[in-house]
């Protein structure tokens, strides 16, 4: 081989060798898959070819020991970083599940933080997540406030229920007055008057209180838990919240009181001559208030 194709020849390698530095470079930080372990066979056959037909030429020579000792050079910090990647312990890989951590505790904490915000809502047939229907009960007012149609039927039903309890307290008014019209002309026609007052005026004034009561009565009873029960849910509701690790800050006694008291009506229609109650259970890793219906 000339002194001129030796020449020719090592400028090859020394671009190839270059190359070859940058697609490690690539594979290091995840561009390249692989590690380019096809150039690097070129280049060694290459290297070897240019070792056996040395020149005399002293510039060639020194070009060339100085490509095998850059080569060499390159070749053990290859070799050591390959060696992190396998074992793990990689700066980049390191830096990228620690960014993989953060993104995912993150995701964690924005997902607690929209369960445990929001009004409660709870379903009667099975175990609920309470905060999901908080947040579906705030969308649906939300919708039912902006739409004209659903405001109107509800102020109709809510005047006809109005007009039908009127009617009960009117019936159940007369009813009694009816067989006090012949005692109270009896009474008024046998006897002087008195200071005192008669005993049909009595008797005919006092069911009117009584039925003039009874209907609100009857309306305000619930079958639901009181005050201080509905206090005591929503301390072991807080307590289990924090037990799971969830956010309590957001949760406050009346949105949660609030929101049982609606199911009540739903549930004492669904069964009928039952009391019911209300416990905190833990469901699939989440916590909620499940209905219980009693004798």
């Amino acid at each position: 081989m000339t002194p001129k194709e030796f020449e020719i020849m090592l400028s090859d390698a020394e671009v190839q060798l270059s190359r070859i530095k940058h697609l490690y470079e690539q594979w290091f930080q995840g561009i390249e898959r692989i590690e380019p372990q096809i150039p690097r066979k070129q280049f060694d056959r290459m290297l070897h070819a240019l070792r056996k037909a040395q020149p005399r030429n002293t510039a060639l020579r020194f070009r060339f020991q100085t490509l095998i000792q850059r080569y060499t050079t390159l070749q053990t910090y290859w070799r050591r970083i390959g060696r992190q990647i396998e074992e793990g312990t990689y700066r980049r890989d390191l830096l990228r599940a620690r960014r993989r951590r953060e993104v995912g505790r993150e995701q964690r904490e924005q997902e607690r933080m929209r369960r445990s915000s929001g009004p409660v809502q709870l379903d009667p047939n099975a175990d609920v997540n309470l905060d999901q229907l908080i947040a579906e009960a705030s969308d649906r007012i939300d919708e039912l406030k902006r739409s004209p149609d659903a405001s109107a039927t509800a102020a109709s039903a809510d005047q006809e229920d109005t007009a039908t309890t009127l009617q009960n307290i009117r019936a159940q008014r007369e009813r009694p007055a009816a067989p006090a019209k012949p005692q109270s002309r009896s009474a008024r026609f046998s006897k002087p008057k008195s200071g005192r007052p008669s005993p049909a005026k009595e008797a005919r004034k006092s069911p009117s209180p009584s039925s003039r009561r009874s209907p609100p009565e009857m309306a305000a009873r619930s079958k639901g838990p009181g005050d201080a029960r509905m206090r005591q849910i929503y301390e072991s509701y807080v307590e289990a919240k924090r037990g799971n690790n969830e956010r309590t800050d957001k949760i406050d006694y009346e949105r949660v009181a609030k929101s049982l008291k609606k199911m009540i009506p739903v549930l004492d229609r669904k069964h009928k001559g039952k009391r019911i109650d209300f416990k905190v259970v833990v469901k699939d890793g989440k916590v909620g208030i499940k209905p219980v219906v009693k004798k």
